[in-house]
């Protein structure tokens, strides 16, 4: 058996779907290779909000700037993927200085250490450290169609596309996708 990528898998699925989306119904997923990547990451939905945070936040800070800038063209989506991939940046090493914060008050030996360990190690705080941004260049790719065709009509082709992708993967890779989410499981927080 040949051993395929799943991400590349996801993405080649992804151009399919997203092709039939806008044809059919004339939305755009957020970009060509969005849903693949939003696909492999629906079981994290956190992470999943991080990156559509980011990617709002993006949408607004360009559409500030276009109001003091002439922004169009290809300098607005450079600007887009550039703005994003900084948000993006800036939310990731958010979250890696609260890893070191997490680790730094586990290892601190206070008065009540069994209460910081057990407020840790809390279900919401592991997942709080566990998740990260869907690529770097992905929420100013999803910005950018914020902008062009609106912000709810991109979540819906983004939703419906992604999911598509997913029930695509299950059906197709069962096992590459169970081999995937098991790798995404025992990686360490922050790493």
């Amino acid at each position: 058996m040949i051993a395929l990528n799943i991400l590349a898998v996801a993405i080649g699925i992804g151009l399919f779907f997203t092709l039939l989306l806008t044809t059919t119904l004339g939305l755009a997923a957020g970009g060509l290779v969005v849903p693949g990547y939003v696909a492999l990451q629906l079981t994290d939905p956190l992470s999943l909000s991080l990156t559509l945070l980011a990617a709002f936040v993006t949408y607004l800070v360009v559409k500030i700037v276009a109001s003091f800038v002439i922004v169009y063209g290809r300098r607005q989506t450079i600007i887009m993927i550039l703005t994003g991939y900084i948000i993006a940046g800036l939310l990731d090493l958010l979250l890696g200085h609260l890893v070191t914060w997490v680790d730094l008050q586990m290892v601190a030996g206070s008065d009540n250490a069994q209460a910081h360990v057990q407020t840790l190690e809390s279900g919401f705080m592991m997942a709080v450290m566990e998740s990260s941004i869907i690529g770097y260049i992905i929420p100013g790719l999803i910005a950018i169609w914020f902008e062009r065709q609106g912000v709810l009509q991109t979540l819906c082709g983004l939703a419906v596309t992604a999911v598509l992708v997913r029930l695509a993967l299950i059906a197709l890779m069962p096992e590459s996708l169970q081999m995937y989410e098991a790798s995404r499981a025992f990686q360490m927080p922050g790493w």
